[in-house]
Order: C-alpha cells, then sequence, then structure tokens
C-alpha cells in the first residue's frame, strides 16, 4: 500500500508595515510618483470618520498609503489591529483577509495595486 500524497507546506503571506520617517506631512503627489514607478496604478480613496470596510479579501496584492487622517487596518486570522497614520503604508498580499476602518476624524489614502 502506498503512502498518502503530503500536502506542500506554503509559506504564510506576509502583512508588510512601513512606518512614515520622512520630515512633516507626506506629500500625496510625491507618493503617487512613486508607487507608479513601481509599477502600480493608484487612485486616491477618502473615507468619512469612522467609517469602512469589513473583513474581506482581494484576488491582487494591495498597497495602502495613507496621506491624512487615520486608518486601523484589521487582521482578523492573526488577531491583529494596525493603525496607520500619515505617511504610513501597508501591503497586504492577495488572499489575506482584512478590514478597513477610518479614524475619527476620516482618512484620506492611496490605493494601489498591479
Amino acid at each position: 500500500m502506498s503512502e498518502p500524497l503530503q500536502f506542500p507546506d506554503f509559506p504564510k503571506p506576509q502583512v508588510r508595515v512601513t512606518l512614515w520617517e520622512g520630515r512633516g506631512k507626506p506629500v500625496e503627489q510625491e507618493i503617487r510618483d512613486r508607487l507608479t514607478s513601481e509599477g502600480y496604478g493608484v487612485v486616491k480613496w477618502n473615507s468619512e470618520g469612522a467609517t469602512g470596510y469589513g473583513p474581506h479579501a482581494h484576488i491582487y496584492p494591495e498597497t495602502m498609503w495613507v496621506i491624512e487622517g487615520s486608518v486601523t487596518v484589521a487582521l482578523p486570522t492573526d488577531g491583529r489591529l494596525i493603525e496607520l497614520l500619515p505617511g504610513d503604508r501597508i501591503e497586504i498580499p492577495q488572499g489575506v483577509l482584512h478590514a478597513v476602518v477610518a479614524g475619527a476624524e476620516g482618512a484620506a489614502y492611496l490605493l494601489a495595486t498591479r
């Protein structure tokens, strides 16, 4: 009798957060230019305070770069909440379950995909 086939052990996709280290506030056009040069399609998104999107996943990787306000990203599978402030960037791999809620004052951010 042969042994059962083993399912391959795939690495878990990792969410990557980069905190703002620039001087002053982020400049939207500079960030848009940088993302575009990295091969992303970019759109600006504005969210009113305390509004957002429940848990969902995408068939593509998504990058979010906060321009104004704050955003909390929930990663239910990991039990993590990540608060992003102006200039902070999060890269969410395809298929990763996440939710997004703008801070009390709302938020403006760039969403980038490739």
